[in-house]
């Protein structure tokens, strides 16, 4: 568990403050909107739909993300080596951050992320029941984390197509 926590904790040290405020704002908005659709509705089929696809869309979100970490480690573009040796002028337990180590805990971050959301969504049925305040708070919680680790990922992506193209 304390490795999670270091994770989170390096990228939300990392990662420029606007960028997280941005995220969780609009984040915020999808999910409030979202619960409150729900909690105005008597038909909870589209939330259960989207707890059940949203299984195995984080499954191959897992797998692409995988992918995309063995991808920038692996990855022989002159590029990637200049990365390795720019300093983004911030610092980790007194050190400094590297652009290439800006992108990696991106990674891991999504990775992790996407991990917890997808056991959060494989179990929800279990421990949530739609029809109840507590189950509509849990899936617009449920729907802040899809679209928080998504915005997280579209961010990573960009990132590593900027760097290898080198614009």
């Amino acid at each position: 568990m304390k490795t999670y926590i270091i994770v989170i904790y390096d990228y939300f040290k990392s990662t420029e403050k606007a960028q997280l405020i941005w995220n969780f704002f609009v984040c915020s908005i999808l999910a409030t909107g979202t619960f409150f659709m729900l909690y105005n509705s008597n038909n909870i089929e589209p939330a259960k739909s989207v707890i059940n696809s949203s299984v195995s869309i984080l499954g191959i979100l897992v797998g692409f993300s995988i992918s995309m970490f063995t991808l920038l480690n692996t990855a022989a573009n002159p590029n990637i080596d200049i990365i390795k040796k720019t300093e983004t002028g911030k610092s980790l337990y007194n050190k400094p951050i590297y652009l290439f180590d800006l992108l990696l805990v991106s990674m891991i971050y999504v990775i992790v992320g996407e991990s917890l959301v997808l056991i959060f969504n494989l179990l929800f049925s279990f421990f949530f029941c739609l029809n109840n305040l507590s189950g509509k708070i849990a899936f617009g919680i449920d729907i802040f984390l899809i679209t928080h680790i998504i915005f997280t990922n579209i961010k990573a992506i960009s990132n590593f197509y900027f760097i290898l193209s080198k614009k």
